[in-house]
């Protein structure tokens, strides 16, 4: 997967890929790490647990939210 952009959006990104998929992360500037956003976070966790169970996961988790306009 290609990030093509990435945009702020109430203090967190949303990584658009090429095929215009999203991705919410969270940056945290004091200690120079990003994570993903607690949605994500909570899918990730239940993909790591179907795997601990031997279970065979293709995962992939896209946000297919329409981009809203900044309003200035």
């Amino acid at each position: 997967m290609k990030i093509t952009k990435f945009y702020l959006n109430k203090a967190s990104y949303i990584a658009v890929d090429e095929n215009g998929g999203q991705i919410h992360v969270e940056i945290d500037y004091w200690d120079g790490k990003f994570r993903l956003s607690r949605e994500n976070r909570r899918l990730e966790k239940f993909a790591s647990r179907l795997l601990k169970k031997k279970h065979r996961v293709n995962f992939v988790h896209k946000m297919r939210v329409p981009v809203k306009k900044l309003v200035k």
